[in-house]
């Protein structure tokens, strides 16, 4: 693990590195390859005692997936755990996904197809219900904070994955066979839907 711990608000003292790197090693406990970990650990002067202190974890894992969690506690030491034993359970959870994938003999095109046709299945026009009394107006929501998001180019099967392991319902993603910007999401029976835009004509 090769981890790298920047801080805000606090000192970063030989002790709470030292907490840190044996909180976080039990990631090189389940993975074979040296991998980089960037642990950020914050005060922020918040209402609530409990969540003062912040630490974020994000973890580059092989094949562009990338691992990443948050925790907030009345201590950075508790955050810490927190945040640790998050990371865990993502990686053993993809871990296990992925062993399945290969005991099943899944195929990349079989798993694809499943996503397209989960989506089809889920998208018929829901049937129209009878007029009802008028509703309220209301004041339409404003746009309050905007999201830049890095798009790379990768598999459906490989975006599910990312979207799992970040605790996502959706995600967005450049699909490497038409290069176009697709959207992977989870389906309330727990499968998978994809959505594929297309250009319509006026």
């Amino acid at each position: 693990m090769d981890l790298t711990i920047p801080v805000k608000n606090l000192a970063l003292t030989d002790s709470l590195e030292g907490y840190a790197r044996k909180r976080l090693a039990k990631l090189d406990r389940r993975l074979r390859k040296t991998i980089p970990v960037r642990l950020i650990l914050k005060h922020e002067e918040t209402k609530s005692v409990d969540t003062r202190y912040v630490a974020e974890v994000t973890a580059a894992l092989k094949g562009g997936v990338i691992v990443r969690g948050e925790q907030r506690a009345s201590t950075v030491n508790a955050a810490i755990d927190g945040v640790a034993d998050a990371i865990v359970r993502q990686i053993d959870r993809y871990k296990t996904r992925r062993i399945r994938s290969k005991r099943d003999g899944r195929g990349l095109s079989e798993f694809e197809r499943e996503v397209a046709e989960s989506f089809t299945e889920g998208s018929e026009a829901a049937e129209p219900e009878p007029p009802g009394p008028a509703a309220p107006v209301k004041v339409r929501p404003a746009v309050v904070r905007e999201k830049r998001h890095g798009v790379r180019p990768m598999t459906v099967e490989q975006a599910a994955e990312q979207m799992d392991l970040l605790g996502h319902a959706f995600y967005v993603f450049q699909n490497v066979d038409n290069r176009a910007i697709n959207v992977v999401y989870r389906r309330n029976d727990g499968d998978y839907g994809l959505i594929v835009p297309e250009q319509l004509t006026a």
